[in-house]
């Protein structure tokens, strides 16, 4: 019997309190206050539990997170102090923040910056990053019923320039590393054959049906994972137009959030029975 995973309770409650900006004036959150520090490392623990979680565990961990409602205070707050919601969203090329400052916050090397508010900056940018990466179905919710058009127009054009291509690029190299340690099927048993495309952004998944390739190619948009990615026909072979049709849109629905969705394990089926049971 398999038990859900979960992120400690302790953990958990150090997210309840979320900073707001009428907390503090300006001046004050400029120092980086204790309480904010604490609240916004405590998410950034959360993150690390997920860097070394199979994709089960992860599963568990993100339905703990959109079922307690912990994301929207760190966004709001998040997109309140980078500016996002006035419409003037942080330059991270002016404020000094790459993309491996994206990917990874360094407490020691942030001891040393010139300030603390740019040390709140580079902890904020690294903790969108992550939320992209590992529970990008709930930021997405988040910014799908963001009331304010303004904050929601601003975050998708931050998010395209900054942030979306490092997360396409971590998940190409996901799905690359998970199709090499694929085994080879015998002559009898075909297998699914999975091509990536990493200067288009695209993914061909490919499965053999009468010595002739079915395949699909999904590709990913410029803003993903804010907006869905596309599952699009390449070859059909063998099998009738409508249950074609089908099996696209069933597979586009699979991954409304993720192309993890159908490159892995998500039910009791292997990639080749998925693409059996859908398409023979």
């Amino acid at each position: 019997m398999y038990l859900d995973a979960t992120i400690s309770e302790e953990l958990l409650s150090l997210l309840l309190d979320a900073p707001t900006m009428d907390q503090y004036d300006d001046a004050n959150l400029e120092l980086f206050p204790i309480a904010v520090r604490g609240y916004l490392l405590s998410w950034h623990l959360v993150f690390d539990s997920f860097s070394s979680a199979s994709s089960r565990v992860r599963s568990n961990y993100s339905a703990l997170i959109e079922d307690g409602k912990y994301i929207e205070p760190l966004l709001n707050f998040m997109f309140d102090v980078l500016g996002n919601s006035a419409a003037s969203a942080l330059k991270l090329e002016k404020e000094g923040i790459n993309d491996a400052m994206i990917r990874k916050y360094d407490m020691s090397a942030a001891m040393n910056l010139e300030s603390s508010e740019r040390d709140m900056h580079w902890l904020l940018v690294n903790l969108y990053y992550l939320g992209l990466k590992y529970i990008p179905g709930t930021v997405k919710k988040w910014w799908l019923t963001c009331k304010d058009r303004q904050t929601s127009i601003s975050v998708e054009a931050w998010t395209e320039k900054y942030f979306s291509n490092l997360v396409v690029q971590d998940l190409l190299d996901d799905v690359i590393q998970w199709s090499d340690t694929q085994e080879t099927g015998s002559e009898d048993e075909k297998t699914l054959s999975i091509r990536v495309s990493k200067n288009s952004r695209e993914v061909f998944a490919g499965y053999e049906i009468d010595e002739m390739e079915t395949s699909v190619v999904i590709r990913l948009p410029s803003s993903y994972p804010l907006k869905i990615a596309a599952v699009e026909s390449v070859n059909r072979v063998g099998i009738p137009e409508s249950k074609w049709q089908n099996f696209l849109r069933y597979t586009q629905g699979a991954i409304q959030f993720t192309v993890r969705c159908i490159l892995e394990n998500q039910s009791h089926f292997s990639t080749d029975q998925y693409f059996r049971t859908v398409l023979l």
